[in-house]
């Protein structure tokens, strides 16, 4: 009875066996063409105080990644070494674009990081802020900066420095969004992203709601008027 049965048995085998690999197969190869290609460019996102209330940055990072650009969200607190790492990737040849983005406290050192490679004379391509406590002025190293804030809170504008010649965006979002919420506003995601694909030269230009003025020092209208 064994060797009538065994024959069957091994043929059922194989069939499962092959049916298994076309299987896995078909998934690789569904798999491959949902994630995006890589893309030039790096992404640092900065959270808030203590780490923990800024947790939309990290879901932003997760979305942008996605999209095929490299994304980490740190602490704001890592800055000046973020900078110092920046830096010397910079001189070693790297010349992806670099683009920062922070909420809170992560929004005010995005540009104080920025300063410091200005000071190394690297450029920034582009910071997407969210709700900044007490932000410096820009530096002529950035060029695009768009900033959404809540001035009803903690929330403020960002100014240009002197020899600031960029792009600059104060979007006021009083009456949409508070400041522990701002971080994790998809519509200010998809915004977000789609500036991130502009500047690593992958996306078409996206319109971003616009100031009161096209004064790139005039802040956004609040949205209740």
């Amino acid at each position: 009875m064994l060797s009538i049965f065994q024959p069957a048995r091994r043929g059922l085998h194989a069939a499962m066996v092959s049916l298994f690999l076309i299987g896995g197969m078909l998934t690789t190869s569904a798999d491959a063409q949902t994630i995006a290609p890589h893309r030039p460019g790096h992404v640092y996102l900065m959270r808030g105080l203590f780490n923990v209330f800024s947790l939309g940055m990290d879901e932003l990072a997760a979305k942008i990644e996605k999209v095929g650009v490299r994304a980490e969200a740190v602490s704001y607190t890592s800055w000046s070494s973020l900078a110092d790492s920046i830096t010397a990737q910079y001189r070693a040849g790297n010349r992806e674009p670099i683009i920062l983005m922070g909420h809170s406290y992560g929004a005010d050192t995005t540009i104080s990081l920025a300063r410091k490679l200005n000071d190394n004379r690297i450029p920034v391509a582009l910071i997407v802020n969210f709700d900044p406590t007490a932000p410096d002025r820009v530096p002529p190293n950035v060029r695009r900066i768009i900033n959404f804030y809540v001035p009803t809170a903690w929330g403020r504008p960002v100014e240009p420095g002197k020899q600031f010649r960029g792009s600059l965006s104060n979007l006021n979002e009083s009456g949409a969004y508070n400041h522990f919420v701002i971080d994790k506003a998809e519509a200010l995601h998809r915004q977000a992203i789609a500036a991130v694909l502009q500047a690593v030269g992958s996306g078409t230009p996206h319109r971003i709601k616009r100031p009161a003025r096209r004064d790139h020092q005039v802040s956004a209208a609040p949205a209740t008027q």
